[in-house]
């Protein structure tokens, strides 16, 4: 049975960059405390597919809220500390 939150059928903007966050924390742990190549490679696929949701939602127009100041600043910042232009410029637009 197909779980109901499946990101490429349901992709969400949220979960995204959920996702993308925990590729950003994984990259830091294989960076930082482990020699495992393991945890930098599933960091990439984990990136690379919280983009590819995002990218999905906003086509769908999930993403689309307007804008909004508040959203749009906190969006921007937390995407220029995890490193995702996308969230940069999706706050910018926002504001």
């Amino acid at each position: 049975m197909a779980s109901s939150n499946n990101p490429t059928q349901n992709p969400s903007m949220l979960h995204g960059h959920a996702a993308y966050v925990s590729g950003a924390a994984k990259e830091a742990i294989g960076t930082y405390m482990s020699s495992d190549p393991s945890w930098k490679t599933s960091a990439t696929e984990t990136k690379d597919a919280a983009v590819a949701e995002m990218r999905a939602a906003k086509a769908q127009g999930e993403g689309e809220t307007g804008k909004n100041e508040t959203v749009g600043k906190v969006e921007e910042r937390l995407g220029g500390v995890v490193g995702c232009e996308g969230m940069v410029g999706e706050g910018k637009e926002r504001q």
